[in-house]
């Protein structure tokens, strides 16, 4: 995806005049918006995180199910057929 530069220009506009509104609120709260975004993108890629391991816990139960119904089918075949060659 290609940016041209009056796009990228008024991104950097919007960033500027964000960041020079809060300064301009409080010197302070610059130092606490910063921390906060940083908290906020944290939290958000450990959302992804646990959502991925979630769904390859899901993956693996379902793997292990099938696997036991292949060996149950498997061993009630063996049985059907041993007890079909001993009558």
């Amino acid at each position: 995806m290609k940016f041209d530069a009056r796009t990228i220009e008024a991104i950097n506009a919007c960033i500027r005049l964000f960041l020079f509104r809060v300064d301009e609120l409080h010197t302070g709260l610059f130092f606490l918006v910063v921390p906060l975004l940083i908290v906020v993108v944290g939290a958000a890629a450990l959302a992804l995180i646990a959502i991925a391991a979630a769904v390859l816990l899901v993956a693996g139960a379902l793997g292990v199910i099938l696997m036991a119904r292949r060996g149950i089918n498997a061993a009630a075949n063996h049985s059907a057929a041993a007890r079909a060659v001993t009558t």
